[in-house]
């Protein structure tokens, strides 16, 4: 995990107890944490050039998150929308997930994506990306599968997943770039369908 020097950490506020006016910094420190974030990845964004973007101190940053990567895993997100498509019809589930990442009009999911990728060497982001798929991914789908080595297989499909968006995403494969997004919808999700239905 990267170090943190000790000006960087503290105990976070309890969002619930805030004033108006505390949650309307909070709120200013999230969006600025978003966009930045988003745009620049982790390692590229200081706190001082998120305070300075909702024009707080940079101490309220911390005050208010505890850490960098508390920010940082709290603003972004890519989960929108995954719920309702881990509820939807088993059967399509895999076409349904990848066109649900390459749809075209999400590209500040492609963003978010990216910045969380690369903040993976980071001992806390690390924890929450397995934490993430297990609650978002594996809780709910397993017990919906039938056979055996049912998290295995449900666990396997999401590291499949990622495996197409980070060569998408981060090296830009043109084979893969160049492709018509409904191929990679019908061959990929075919391919990590059949670890769910065999």
């Amino acid at each position: 995990m990267a170090h943190i020097s000790s000006p960087e950490r503290a105990a976070p506020r309890d969002a619930d107890r805030l004033r108006p006016a505390g949650r309307a910094t909070r709120n200013a420190i999230e969006v600025a944490a978003r966009d930045l974030f988003a745009a620049g990845g982790f390692d590229a964004t200081s706190v001082r050039a998120i305070a300075a973007r909702a024009g707080v101190d940079p101490a309220l940053v911390i005050r208010h998150f505890g850490s960098k990567e508390a920010l940082f895993l709290a603003t972004v997100d890519t989960s929108l929308g995954i719920d309702a498509l881990v509820e939807g019809p088993l059967e399509t589930f895999g076409r349904r997930l990848v066109a649900y990442f390459l749809d075209p009009q999400r590209t500040v999911l492609r963003q978010r994506y990216v910045a969380i990728a690369r903040a993976a060497h980071l001992g806390q982001v690390r924890e929450e990306i397995v934490r993430h798929n297990l609650e978002k991914y594996v809780g709910p789908l397993a017990p919906r599968l039938s056979g055996e080595r049912r998290e295995l297989r449900v666990a396997l499909a999401v590291a499949q997943l990622g495996g197409l968006l980070n060569a998408l995403f981060m090296l830009e494969d043109p084979t893969l770039t160049a492709a018509a997004t409904d191929d990679l919808v019908e061959l990929y999700g075919d391919a990590i369908q059949r670890l769910l239905t065999p």
